[in-house]
């Protein structure tokens, strides 16, 4: 890495660091905002817990269910209505159906364009949780479980890097028994490392969620608070990370938000129905300390190279600051009639540089 600077004049004039460091509440502020940075900084990285969801958008403007996402029954348009609720409501991750025989919820079967689609999601910020199975889907309930193996063994194959987990069925206790449950989810997990999870009818009901990774609760609706307390602790006096997936029609509803964020201070991993708080179960993963351990001796050089350049500048400079989990770039610049006075480096440049001339 090399750092080249120019500070000439024609007249040899020499910066005078003292008189401009003065504007000492300026630089404090900037230095607070650097820190600020490098300690909330959102790093892209897959992780269920502290997900947050609003599946179920039902009130008298709209009948939405994200669940349908991939269905042909709707269109782009549609879709993108959802994506921009689903954003609206601060959410993180969305819940998609892998195949679905309800036409009332809108057919899902399979098609070439869905890594297309997961993409697009990831993009937008939306992490996907497939859902393998759907309920009120005689058609494929009737099916072998070897069908279903097979089924989730080509969405693993397909879209594993896309998804941030599975769970095996919506309220798959109305098709399957608890040890079919147990086979497929032992079987999914045979061929994934993401967390595999087991959604059920209100309640909790023995057997059914023994080797799930999540227990994704549904509480039941139209419950009062006393109600839906006893239903999380429920579930969480099982030992296992729950996310609190189903609790209201209308996850926009104040009542939703409420609820979700009394499931979040109980101890759940995240909200599948809306919730106004961001804290939910999250863990400090092992990607996001690599990430500052592989990168925290450049970031330090950089935020002290930015500061001494916002310091000695008379002129207020836009900051532009991105990261990833595999990339960050950082920097400063500004045009000051015909002089441009920047500074810009990230992981997949060699050189840092910045210059200025008066």
């Amino acid at each position: 890495m090399g750092i080249n600077t120019y500070n000439s004049s024609p007249n040899n004039y020499r910066m005078d660091f003292t008189g401009t460091i003065r504007e000492k509440e300026k630089v404090k502020k900037f230095l607070q905002f650097i820190a600020g940075f490098f300690l909330t900084v959102n790093i892209a990285y897959a992780d269920i817990y502290g997900s947050r969801a609003s599946f179920l958008l039902h009130n008298d403007l709209r009948n939405w269910m994200s669940l349908s996402y991939l269905s042909m029954d709707v269109d782009d348009a549609w879709r993108r209505r959802v994506e921009n609720a689903l954003i609206n409501q601060g959410d993180t991750h969305i819940y998609i159906y892998s195949q679905n025989g309800d036409d009332g919820i809108g057919n899902v079967v399979p098609q070439s364009d869905w890594e297309l689609r997961l993409d697009h999601l990831n993009s937008r910020g939306l992490r996907p949780v497939m859902w393998l199975m759907a309920d009120d889907s005689p058609n494929l309930a009737s099916k072998p479980l070897s069908y279903h193996k097979s089924h989730n063994s080509e969405m693993v194959s397909r879209f594993d890097d896309k998804v941030d987990g599975y769970v095996i069925g919506l309220e798959v206790d109305e098709y399957w028994s608890a040890a079919q449950v147990r086979e497929m989810v032992a079987d999914l997990k045979a061929k994934t490392n993401k967390p595999v999870g087991v959604h059920l009818t209100p309640g909790i009901k023995p057997g059914y969620f023994d080797n799930a990774d999540i227990i994704y609760l549904q509480t039941g609706f139209n419950l009062n608070e006393s109600q839906f307390r006893a239903k999380v602790t429920e579930a969480l006096s099982l030992g296992k990370p729950v996310i609190v997936s189903e609790y209201h029609m209308d996850s926009s509803s104040t009542v939703a938000k409420r609820y979700g964020d009394i499931a979040c201070k109980m101890g759940a991993v995240g909200t599948g129905n809306g919730r106004n708080v961001h804290l939910c179960g999250q863990r400090e993963t092992a990607s996001k300390k690599e990430w500052y351990k592989k990168y925290e001796k450049e970031m330090y050089g950089i935020g002290v190279a930015l500061v001494t350049l916002y310091a000695v500048s008379r002129y207020d400079l836009p900051l532009t600051m991105k990261a990833t989990e595999e990339t960050y770039q950082i920097g400063l610049q500004r045009q000051i009639g015909n002089h441009t006075v920047g500074i810009e480096y990230g992981n997949m440049r060699s050189m840092l540089t910045y210059g200025f001339r008066f």
